[in-house]
């Protein structure tokens, strides 16, 4: 194997692959494509497996710069509250408010113009349950959250390339009492 994200050796027949699984060069043998699988995932399922691992739900960096803007705002909260339901990522106790960071594809940013909340092109019969039940979980979350009392804000990954709007929005959150 090559280094990082480099190019493995390869014969003068088969196309160059990236450590990832994706095919990288140009075919040079025809009879190439009559040997390769029927697929449209252009990784590996191996190297699929290994990419979606990496896949967190906390600390991601969206929420990072959330808590980094909130905090340098002058705001303290907790993180992840486990007690509380759909675990928020930020959690102001006093004034019984949640911030959620959802990502715009897991939690299907009903945004039209919203660019990372597409499906994928292959196995919809997969993603598109999986998709809508985690929409659903959120939306039964947020529920139960203003059932009990607490105020929801969630911020989208889109959303949060404008910082001076993102600082806005945190404020006047946590500011209307």
């Amino acid at each position: 194997m090559g280094k990082r994200g480099g190019k493995d050796k390869v014969d003068a027949l088969g196309p160059a692959r990236v450590e990832e699984g994706a095919v990288a060069g140009y075919l040079t043998d025809p009879g190439f494509l009559a040997e390769m699988p029927a697929q449209t995932d252009t990784l590996t399922p191996a190297a699929r497996s290994e990419r979606m691992s990496r896949i967190r739900n906390k600390d991601t960096r969206p929420e990072m710069q959330v808590r980094r803007l909130a905090h340098g705002l002058g705001y303290r909260y907790r993180l992840h509250g486990a007690g509380l339901p759909g675990k928020p990522d930020l959690v102001f106790s006093r004034r019984r408010k949640v911030i959620f960071v959802h990502g715009c594809f897991w939690h299907r940013h009903p945004d039209a113009d919203c660019k990372l909340a597409r499906l994928p092109k292959s196995r919809l019969d997969f993603w598109r349950p999986k998709l809508e039940n985690n929409r659903a979980r959120d939306l039964e979350n947020q529920k139960k959250l203003t059932m009990e009392g607490w105020q929801v804000l969630i911020l989208w990954e889109c959303e949060l390339r404008d910082v001076h709007s993102l600082e806005r929005r945190i404020r006047s959150f946590l500011e209307d009492e």
